[in-house]
């Protein structure tokens, strides 16, 4: 006879309390105990016809598309919010797949079902349930698709594969699910751990290697570390291998993934050669599948190791031999490759094949041995320095391949690396102008070798062409300026544009205002001399220069100007600032005024905020939004005693999702205004909330009503200032009392009244304690303690439980001794006459009991 659910839940708790019984309910769900133990006891009890409808049962269960596919990514996170909650639970689904991995593992256990009956009804079900699985379906069954994997491994591996030959294939739809932002989830998390499962058997490996191969040539990167390529490594990795292949059978599977994949298997080999410093977390284990034999995850010998790296390290120089982007890669491993492959490689660098090549094609392989060589002449008494000897040899290979050319020979001092070009260690400043001296050296032999022209095809090559313009500047004479003035002040080149100012800042770095002076730039057109002066000291000689120069086009230059406030002298700052916010660059304007701020100078408090408001209207793209600028001038307005209030209001209010506790700015305005004006409060709840009973708008709301909304609900969850609280640990009774009257007649005349009254009750955790000793002021508690009080009391613990923010585990003991504070707590105010306060503090205090009694089971680790 079937049994109904509730006659089955009645026997199965009689079962559970049974002495060691092998189920249990926990958290309000059932567990089996000891699984293993389960499956063999009752095995003979299922038999064929259990095993059909099982696999019936498994793939419908299974093949449920997760609603919360149906949403946008950034609401996927409150999809039972919108009521997109899938039909079966995770629970019975993560029941089902591990069912499937048992059928596939532990067959020998269902003595009653015909041979070979457990394993044909894993591998259909895996089959029937992936077979023409789409993107949602893939990443609805994502978190079980390792125990899949384990219960009919070919057969999943089959799937995948057909799967990954689509075209489109599904993965590349759920890669994309993960550029979201912060909501962004990445769904192929099981399917990497699943395919990481299987390769612990040497017969999968290959099979693997290649399937994660395929899934990394689709990879578009993202934000979780979770990736092909990690698992690709984590797998194969010599001082901690994830399988249980042999090491021949390692090394073939990375050929097979060259041979199938070229670009992810260089890129692996290259991964796997030794480093300085590594790191590894390892890969999932199976859960039922013996396939880790004993000894197979033990420490890695010695030999084995060097084994392998031998291994990848021969390949890796059989590929990068005839490819010569490859083998300027390799020398990058140069220091950490074993004997013969260091050896062989720096052959293969100094043969005639290498050697031969033209100057420009041999120019970057020297300029990576140089490099090394440099990085470890520098640090030699470091302990992963080569020996001395070995770097003369590196240098010896570096000298037969240096480029004649002054150009590709100096090319390197230009690379924008400037720490990396120290050639010793000590002071930085000394060693910033040893290089400049090259820099100015390596132009000077460029230029007397070549000309003008040589120099411009110079810039255009190398990353730095700004550190060649200031060069050039440093050295040339007077007759160069024609050759770059006005003609390259513009250039559509970007390189030459840089070139051109970094040659103003040299030229006025040694020749002054003298050298400005004589330059004839008065016949330049508008631009160029905007773009002339922008290079010059932002400070009042340049401003007055510009001035006479520009006269009435004085707008281009402060345009184009990309101010460093700490080039002008402080009492001149207040000029730039006004000139900045004449020409519309409240943002540059800001950067000038928050040196002001910093330097305690006095302000216009009119300026400061004229910049403000005009800041978030900028359409300036010269520099970014400077959040932390900003944030010193609204605190500076704040500490103001002269700053009108409701000026300040609206700043606060314009700039309130940056005044957040983790900004280490605060809207204090705008909470002072909340705890002494009720209907401000009112307002704001009207804003941000529906009125009960209210239905939800037909239409998407304006952006302007969604920004207030946005903006109040910050407010209040920024709130933290009690009404009638003086800031100081005082609140004035008669002031909280009228405040809160006024607020509950008026919210219960709109119909806000109970969710008014919750996001009230979450400021008053922020009470002082009371002037006769009790640890809430008893104002306070009597408005919490009230019969008509119950939304505010939910609200007062809610925030209790937010004011812990985030914590390590410690095994329970936190939780036991915050439980103990809170009916401490309950005691002391039950006392004083707050029965309905205490009641609500012991809930609390329970909560937190539950909580370390959960923590003292799963241990401080988890």
């Amino acid at each position: 006879m079937i049994k109904s659910h509730e006659e089955w839940v009645a026997s199965t708790r009689e079962v559970s309390l049974l002495p060691k019984s092998p189920i249990e309910q926990k958290d309000g769900k059932w567990n089996v105990v000891q699984r293993k133990e389960a499956w063999e006891a009752l095995g003979p009890r299922i038999f064929d016809d259990d095993l059909d409808r099982f696999r019936k049962v498994a793939v419908v269960a299974l093949r449920e598309r997760d609603p919360q596919f149906e949403l946008e990514p950034e609401q996927r996170f409150a999809a039972s919010l919108y009521g997109k909650a899938p039909k079966y639970s995770n629970e019975l689904r993560k029941g089902v797949a591990e069912t499937i991995a048992l059928l596939g593992s532990l067959p020998q256990y269902l003595t009653s079902a015909s041979h070979g009956k457990a394993e044909a009804t894993a591998a259909l079900a895996v089959r029937e349930t992936l077979g023409d699985a789409d993107w949602v379906l893939w990443a609805s069954v994502n978190s079980h698709l390792p125990m899949l994997a384990e219960g009919a491994p070919d057969q999943f591996l089959d799937t995948v594969e057909k799967a990954a030959a689509q075209t489109p294939p599904p993965f590349v739809e759920i890669y994309a699910q993960e550029n979201s932002g912060v909501m962004g989830w990445n769904y192929m998390t099981g399917l990497l751990w699943a395919l990481e499962t299987l390769a612990w058997h040497p017969d999968f490996l290959t099979r693997v290697i290649v399937l994660l191969g395929d899934l990394a040539v689709m990879d578009p990167g993202g934000n979780w570390s979770n990736r092909p390529a990690n698992s690709l490594t984590e797998i194969l990795l010599p001082w901690h291998p994830q399988t249980c292949a042999d090491i021949p059978k390692r090394k073939t599977a990375v050929a097979t993934l060259l041979h199938e994949h070229p670009t992810i298997g260089w890129s692996l080999l290259l991964s796997l050669l030794p480093k300085t410093h590594s790191v590894a977390s390892g890969t999932r284990k199976p859960t039922w599948r013996t396939f880790i034999s004993q000894g197979c995850a033990e420490k890695v010998k010695n030999q084995e190791y060097w084994e392998q790296v031998k291994n990848y390290a021969e390949l890796a120089i059989d590929i990068a031999a005839a490819d010569l982007q490859k083998l300027t890669e390799l020398i990058q491993h140069l220091p950490n490759l074993p004997e013969p492959a260091h050896s062989r490689l720096l052959e293969i660098l100094t043969s005639k094949s290498t050697t031969e090549l033209s100057e420009s094609e041999r120019r970057p392989v020297w300029d990576a041995l140089v490099s090394v060589a440099a990085k470890h002449r520098k640090f030699a008494s470091a302990e992963w320095a080569m020996p001395t000897e070995v770097v003369t040899k590196i240098e010896h290979a570096a000298s037969k391949l240096a480029p004649a050319s002054p150009s590709l020979l100096h090319s390197r001092l230009f690379a924008g690396r400037d720490f990396d070009l120290f050639e010793e260690k000590g002071d930085f400043e000394d060693q910033r102008r040893k290089l400049q001296k090259k820099r100015e050296n390596a132009v000077s032999e460029i230029i007397d070798a070549s000309g003008f022209d040589e120099i411009l095809q110079f810039a255009r090559s190398v990353t730095s062409p700004w550190e060649v313009g200031f060069a050039l500047g440093v050295i040339s004479t007077w007759e160069v300026d024609a050759s770059v003035l006005p003609t390259l002040l513009l250039s559509p080149e970007v390189k030459l544009e840089h070139f051109s100012a970094g040659f103003v800042c040299g030229r006025f770095k040694t020749k002054g205002w003298e050298w400005v002076d004589k330059v004839n730039a008065h016949d330049w057109d508008r631009e160029q001399k905007a773009k002339f002066l922008s290079q010059l000291p932002f400070n009042r000689q340049t401003w007055e220069r510009g001035s006479k120069l520009l006269g009435a086009d004085e707008s281009a230059y402060w345009a184009r100007i990309n101010p460093n406030p700490y080039e002008a002298d402080e009492k001149d700052l207040i000029f730039a600032a006004e000139r900045l916010l004449t020409y519309e660059r409240p943002r540059a304007a800001i950067q000038c005024l928050e040196r002001l701020v910093l330097e305690k100078k006095d302000i216009p408090v009119d300026l400061v905020i004229k910049a403000l408001r005009a800041n978030l209207a900028s359409n300036e793209t010269i520099q970014d939004l400077d959040q932390y600028a900003t944030l010193e001038l609204i605190k500076w307005l704040q500490e103001n005693p002269n700053t009108p209030t409701e000026e300040l209001f609206r700043i606060e209010w314009i700039y309130l999702p940056w005044l957040d506790r983790y900004s280490g700015g605060s809207p204090k305005t705008l909470m002072k205004r909340l705890a002494q004006d009720g209907s401000f409060f009112c307002e704001v709840i009207r804003t941000v909330f529906r009125a009960k009973g209210e239905e939800p708008p037909k239409e998407e709301p304006p952006e302007e009503r969604k920004r207030l909304a946005e903006g109040g609900y910050r407010l209040l969850r920024e709130w933290s200032l009690p009404p009638g609280c003086d800031g100081k640990g005082h609140i004035d009774n008669v002031a909280f009392d009228e405040w809160l009257s006024a607020v509950k007649q008026s919210t219960k005349e709109s119909g806000h009244f109970e969710v008014a009254m919750s996001q009230f009750g979450q400021v008053l955790p922020y009470s002082p304690p009371d002037p006769d000793g009790l640890w809430i002021h008893k104002v306070v508690a009597d408005a919490l303690n009230a019969k008509d009080a119950d939304a505010m009391r939910s609200g007062f613990t809610c925030e209790l439980f937010n004011m812990r923010g985030a914590h390590w585990s410690t095994g329970g003991k936190e939780e036991k001794e915050t439980a103990a504070g809170y009916r401490e707590k309950a005691e002391a105010v039950e006392n004083a006459g707050y029965h309905r306060l205490a009641t609500s503090l012991r809930e609390v205090a329970a909560w937190y009991e539950g909580e370390a009694e959960r923590e003292e089971k799963r241990g401080p680790l988890g």
